[in-house]
């Protein structure tokens, strides 16, 4: 064999470096010690040209060219013994190491390597037929030829199953078919949602698509990845078919996204705390691949009965809100579609995605629903003017509003909002209600405190003055004294200015008359009757009446009608520019 060829090589080039006389190997010679009987096979070891065609021609360029020259021409006169393959093993793998460290340029090259195992493997195969060419030593061998080898010693299997082993076959098939049919059960009556009522009352009553209806019309036309469809079957607290929410991912528009839609037939897309947990880990999918992320909203807040488990805790309810500020600053979109009713804390997912969108004649938003309001302020509203499209999408206005004193912070961040609002050129409307009466300060402290409180009141102010847009003023309670100026009072020019039937309007409360003193002459006596004269005139010219009377004001309107008040004269002041003219340096004299 070839390989042999090569020991012989090896054997003759040792005995030269250490004997120069000794002489080279003969053509087809017998090494010592072969066995005679195995016989010689001459004239089927090949050329140098035919194991390596393009060798001859670039020899003589290379550095090692005369060694490969009489390599290849020991080689070519080299006899090939018919040998045993366990003896060709053996003697291949104890020429390997030698080989290597004598032609490392040699076997630098895998591809060189490779073709010389190609071209000896064709020997081999006509001088011992019975020997594979797997013998060649794995550092010879590509990763390819290396695992092919194995692959060949292993049976095919025909399918067929052995008959001491059919009845646990059966057996296992009995098994899988049962679960599988359990499997279909259950995911059939998930997908039912809250049940044929729910479903009827969902879709001809409200008039809405079902949620995995929606989910078909939104993503693109193929299969998309449902995540825990099960959750929230057969819970402590009974069953909510797939937790009252469907997550999962899929294409919109060839873009991978996360969904996350409420299913409105499960008691009205309320929240329970299992429906918490899946949509966190939606959001922990959506924040891992950095998916773009859709909120299908439709929920009627939070589960009361089972506030405990919904509200207070690391993971409860409110991580859902900070998941969507941390998905927002990692700049990974999120879109909300508002496709119900959404209250509470239903309300806050929308609010806090980067895009949301409203269905018009469906959609609402609100903490509090029509039936809330109606109790609390004994208006009557529908959930379109309270909280629909139209409202949230066309009237943006800014709100200040207070409820007794203006203190020193709550003065400079009334001034920074109407300066931001006014930046943005957003209305602004003033709900007042200041106090009656600041205590005067008796101490040092306490006169540097009512000092600063001045210095920021008198900031907010100047803001109010200057801000270039609309403004709209609704006295809910007091108007007193220099913290209605702040507020945006009668002096400081608002568009429209409002009272409610309850509204007092004065410099200072008549119930506190007596805490202030009184200016009188050195020979009058104050008594208690004209204090009690003094007390009934600011009484009365502080009404709400009596302000309206002397156009104080725009009118006095009811709180059930303040809302579709400011509404109209929002839209009465839309039908012009608002930014006022900037003022001129000098301003224009005629003389």
């Amino acid at each position: 064999m070839a390989w042999c060829c090569l020991s012989q090589i090896y054997y003759q080039r040792e005995r030269q470096s250490s004997d120069p006389a000794a002489p080279g190997p003969g053509p087809c010679s017998q090494a010592p010690g072969e066995s005679p009987q195995l016989g010689r096979v001459q004239g089927l070891c090949p050329t140098a040209d035919q194991l390596w065609p393009h060798r001859q021609r670039t020899a003589r360029a290379d550095t090692g060219a005369g060694s490969w020259q009489a390599m290849w021409n020991n080689i070519t006169s080299c006899t090939l013994w018919r040998l045993s393959p366990s003896f060709m093993a053996s003697r291949i793998q104890t020429l390997t190491p030698l080989f290597i460290r004598n032609y490392k340029d040699f076997c630098k090259n895998k591809h060189t390597i490779w073709t010389l195992r190609n071209s000896l493997c064709q020997v081999m195969k006509k001088t011992v037929p019975t020997l594979k060419c797997n013998t060649i030593p794995h550092r010879f061998l590509s990763n390819k030829a290396r695992y092919g080898q194995y692959t060949k010693t292993f049976p095919v299997l025909d399918g067929s199953i052995p008959s001491v082993c059919e009845h646990v076959f059966e057996e296992n098939l009995r098994n899988s078919e049962a679960c599988i049919q359990r499997y279909s059960e259950l995911l059939c009556k998930v997908s039912k949602g809250g049940g044929e009522n729910a479903i009827l009352r969902h879709t001809q009553r409200n008039k809405k698509l079902l949620v995995r209806e929606r989910l078909r019309m939104l993503l693109d036309d193929e299969t998309f990845l449902e995540l825990s469809p099960f959750a929230g079957f057969d819970l402590p607290y009974g069953d909510v078919p797939a937790a009252g929410c469907l997550t999962g991912v899929g294409k919109i528009c060839g873009v991978w996204c996360v969904f996350m839609a409420n299913d409105a037939t499960v008691k009205g897309g309320t929240i329970y705390p299992i429906s918490v947990k899946k949509q966190l880990r939606a959001q922990q999918i959506a924040v891992q691949n950095r998916l773009l992320s859709v909120y299908l909203v439709d929920s009627g807040g939070a589960f009361l009965p089972l506030q405990a488990e919904l509200f207070p805790d690391q993971s409860h309810g409110g991580r859902v809100f900070y998941n969507e500020a941390i998905m927002s600053a990692m700049k990974i979109p999120q879109v909300a579609v508002v496709c119900g009713s959404c209250t509470a804390g239903g309300a806050y997912v929308p609010t806090r995605a980067q895009e949301t969108v409203i269905e018009d004649k469906i959609g609402s938003m609100f903490l509090a629903g029509p039936p809330l309001v109606k109790a609390a302020t004994g208006e009557d509203i529908s959930p379109e003017d309270l909280g629909g499209a139209s409202m949230h999408s066309k009237h943006l206005v800014g709100i200040v509003a207070n409820n007794g004193e203006l203190t020193h912070d709550a003065s400079l961040k009334g001034s920074h909002f109407v300066q931001l609002c006014s930046q943005r050129s957003i209305p602004i409307l003033f709900l007042q209600n200041t106090a009656p009466h600041a205590p005067e300060p008796t101490s040092l402290s306490q006169a540097e405190d009512h000092t600063n409180r001045l210095k920021a009141q008198a900031s907010m102010m100047a803001a109010v003055a200057c801000a270039a847009v609309p403004k709209i003023t609704l006295v809910i309670g007091g108007c007193y004294g220099n913290e209605s100026y702040a507020m945006c009072g009668r002096s400081f020019d608002p568009n429209f200015l409002f009272l409610w039937p309850n509204a007092r309007v004065a410099l200072v409360d008549s119930k506190h008359i007596s805490t202030f003193p009184q200016a009188r002459d050195d020979d009058c006596t104050g008594d208690d009757s004209e204090l009690m004269h003094l007390k009934e005139k600011l009484e009365e010219e502080s009404s709400a009446f009596h302000s309206s009377a002397r156009l104080w004001d725009d009118g006095i309107i009811l709180p059930q009608n303040s809302r579709k008040v400011i509404a109209q004269c929002l839209t009465i002041m839309k039908q012009q520019k608002y930014q006022i003219a900037s003022l001129q340096h000098n301003p224009v004299i005629r003389l």
